[in-house]
């Protein structure tokens, strides 16, 4: 089981990436990418400068959540973020815990990059409006479900590192 997170983690930030630079070519040289009340654009950026952007939120920043939540706190001795962490990261369970801990990470890691993913298919709709308009609901819907995947997984973290005993 602690494989597949990390296997899923791996899938979407290959197939999220290549949806990302295969679709942006569809965009318009200039690239509504902020937007104001009702959902209008007011910013806006290259679509090379979008493309790097959205690359780096889709790739780089899961990376590296993914890097100092699944792998530093089993490396630190002094850190306390992981509940019971004297327990759970004693000699004889660290190896195991640490293992435990980055497949959790990338279960984290998979829903930031769905919801950059999300994101980046809201601001291709909203770029094929004239004038470019983001469908808010969806949006509001997105970050709803990102939200309550991240109190799930606070929940699940505390469960999976419970009191000893």
């Amino acid at each position: 089981m602690p494989m597949l997170p990390r296997i899923a983690f791996v899938v979407l930030l290959v197939v999220v990436s290549a949806i990302i630079v295969g679709t942006t070519g569809a965009l318009p040289d200039r690239v509504a990418t902020h937007f104001g009340r009702g959902g209008m654009a007011n910013g806006w950026m290259t679509r090379d400068g979008y493309l790097a952007f959205m690359l780096a939120f889709a790739i780089l920043l899961p990376l590296l959540v993914v890097g100092i939540m699944g792998l530093l706190p089993g490396a630190a001795r002094g850190q306390r973020n992981i509940p019971h962490h004297d327990y759970w990261f004693a000699p004889d369970r660290r190896a195991a815990s640490a293992a435990r801990l980055l497949s959790h990470a990338c279960l984290l890691g998979c829903l930031m990059v769905l919801f950059v993913g999300s994101v980046h298919l809201l601001l291709l709709a909203a770029n094929a409006t004239l004038p470019a308009r983001l469908p808010e609901p969806a949006l509001f819907a997105a970050l709803a479900v990102l939200l309550v995947g991240i109190v799930l997984w606070i929940v699940f973290l505390r469960r999976l590192f419970p009191r000893p005993g």
